[in-house]
């Protein structure tokens, strides 16, 4: 089911009417529908709930981005307060625009007490101006960017807390990363991408792109880059392929894609590489 704008989605989850069209902030009623299968928004969901079985003292929070299926199910009402924000307000005020507003729902944010407090502390001031006759958007939106601010620093100190189940995933990705090109069931046209790697470790994009970030200093697409580059230059110095054939097993649609990024990585072209 796909729930075009913020009117629909409240109208299907039984809260009351968003006051502004692209931007909704709100507590979970009492009366929230706590079943659905799963549904298509076209706008971000930021929360934080209260009270859930695994937890019952600590606060989680949830993202979900445009056209990412969400479901869930809940036995008892949920505690806590939401944000639904559209793209188009997003997009119009870009300093708004972290990237863990893109994590999915199976990367939630464990907070701590103190985190909580903060948190919970910027939504309830959000929420009351909010609810004023003659609310200030500006105002608004700022709450909205410290409660994004603290988020952002919050993932950070969960990065270092949860090393040992971080490191298997990182470890994962090079580990998949290594074996890439050396796996006959990869098709040899496509080129290794963060997407193929995130879906691969049953993570959003994001989410692996801030990990690896974090641990090892450089982005997955570098990462990624460099080892095409190595196996680039292993290729070519068996010089049993061409220039082109190179850049097609390797996955590249176009050889003159090959070559720029070849040339940016190391500072000569392929040929010259090969010839020097």
């Amino acid at each position: 089911m796909k729930l075009s704008n913020l009117k629909r989605f409240n109208e299907y989850t039984l809260v009351r009417p968003p006051k502004h069209e692209l931007i909704d902030i709100g507590e979970y009623p009492s009366n929230f529908l706590r079943k659905s299968g799963p549904v298509y928004l076209s706008f971000y969901r930021i929360s934080i709930k209260y009270g859930l079985e695994d937890e019952k003292e600590r606060g989680f929070m949830y993202f979900s981005s445009p056209n990412q299926p969400i479901e869930w199910e809940t036995e008892e009402p949920w505690q806590g307060y939401f944000i639904n924000i559209t793209e188009k307000l997003i997009s119009n005020n870009q300093h708004l625009d972290y990237s863990f507003l893109n994590y999915g729902l199976h990367e939630p944010l464990y907070l701590e007490q103190e985190e909580e407090v903060i948190i919970t502390q910027n939504f309830k001031s959000a929420l009351h101006e909010f609810t004023k006759n003659f609310y200030s958007l500006e105002l608004i939106l700022a709450y909205c960017n410290i409660i994004f601010a603290h988020v952002a620093q919050f993932y950070e100190r969960q990065f270092d807390d949860r090393k040992d189940q971080y490191n298997h995933l990182v470890k994962k990705f090079f580990s998949l990363l290594n074996g890439y090109y050396t796996k006959p069931s990869n098709n040899p046209t496509e080129l290794p991408s963060v997407h193929y790697f995130a879906n691969q470790l049953s993570i959003t994009p994001n989410y692996l792109s801030d990990l690896i970030k974090y641990y090892s200093g450089q982005s997955t697409l570098d990462h990624i880059h460099q080892h095409i580059i190595r196996e680039a230059k292993r290729l070519l110095s068996e010089k049993s392929l061409s220039i082109s054939e190179v850049a097609f097993r390797l996955g590249f649609e176009y050889p003159s894609y090959f070559t720029r990024l070849f040339k940016k990585s190391t500072g000569f072209s392929p040929s010259q590489f090969r010839n020097k």
